[in-house]
């Protein structure tokens, strides 16, 4: 017997449908105004008819009774009882769940028994990883991301809200930091919802394989090379690293960053110190 939860939206045709309890039977369902609308009979004279757990009426002297004020479950299929039955509701669609898989590093070196280089475990990495656009941007076929080709466009921003502001400047008028950001992506002009990625987004791009930068090529298959598949990211040692737009939790003074060198990969970052001196911009869209 499955428990099952949700919605449905509109007016559904009426049918009939057999019970597989022999104490009760179905003789209509459909959705009416968002709620669910059932009849039947054969229930014990003035029972209480339960649907998806909760009392909606009771059944008259005949064993008869109806009800329009039920929850609509997810799938379509809810729960009856004087007798548990499931009950069908056409034209019904169901709600299905989103999951988030986990994809492969792409490390494929072992060094030491047991370690990711050794299992290899996760969601295979598409290949090609990146499509060229060749209008200024980047789609990742992993995860769908549409990515600026132009990885340096803003240059180095020692501050979280100088890069916010590089973002809204890209999405006004295609630049960032005074730089023309290359964007031809919105018939011939620039794109006005381009934003920060979170630190999930942003650290999604590092190829667990390589370093200097963390990054694979195109083909997903070796290092990123000088516009294979973008142009001027950094990654070399101590110049690496890329803001998100993610503040930390614990101190909202710090920013979490990406150092894609391979060194230290995920760290928070103060806004603007010498500590963390500053960090590159690398806009995104799209995403859920």
């Amino acid at each position: 017997m499955r428990r099952l939860l949700g919605l449905a939206v509109g007016i559904i045709s009426i049918i009939s449908l057999a019970s597989t309890a022999e104490a009760i039977n179905i003789s209509s369902a459909s959705v009416q105004n968002g709620l669910a609308a059932v009849s039947g009979g054969k229930a014990a004279s003035n029972s209480s008819i339960s649907w998806e757990g909760g009392i909606v009426t009771k059944a008259n002297k005949n064993g008869g009774f109806s009800f329009s004020f039920g929850v609509v479950p997810a799938d379509c299929v809810g729960t009856l009882s004087v007798s548990t039955i499931d009950v069908s509701l056409p034209n019904c669609t169901p709600v299905t769940a989103t999951l988030a898989p986990v994809p492969k590093t792409g490390q494929t070196t072992s060094y030491a028994a047991g370690d990711d280089g050794a299992l290899q475990k996760g969601v295979a990495v598409p290949t090609p990883r990146f499509t060229d656009n060749s209008n200024g941007t980047i789609t990742d076929k992993l995860t769908g991301l549409v990515w600026l080709k132009k990885a340096d466009c803003s240059q180095f921003l020692p501050t979280f809200g100088q890069a916010l502001a590089d973002v809204a400047s890209l999405n006004t008028n295609g630049t960032m930091n005074g730089n023309n950001c290359s964007d031809t992506s919105n018939e011939g002009s620039h794109q006005t919802d381009w934003r920060l990625p979170n630190i999930r987004e942003l650290f999604s791009l590092v190829h667990f394989g390589f370093f200097e930068p963390a990054l694979s090529n195109a083909a997903g298959n070796a290092k990123w090379q000088e516009g294979d598949a973008f142009t001027g990211f950094h990654g070399s040692a101590g110049l690496s690293t890329y803001w998100s737009s993610t503040a930390n939790a614990s101190d909202p003074t710090l920013a979490w960053v990406v150092d894609f060198d391979g060194l230290f990969m995920v760290m928070s970052c103060p806004l603007g110190s010498g500590f963390c001196p500053g960090a590159f911009v690398l806009p995104v869209r799209g995403g859920s």
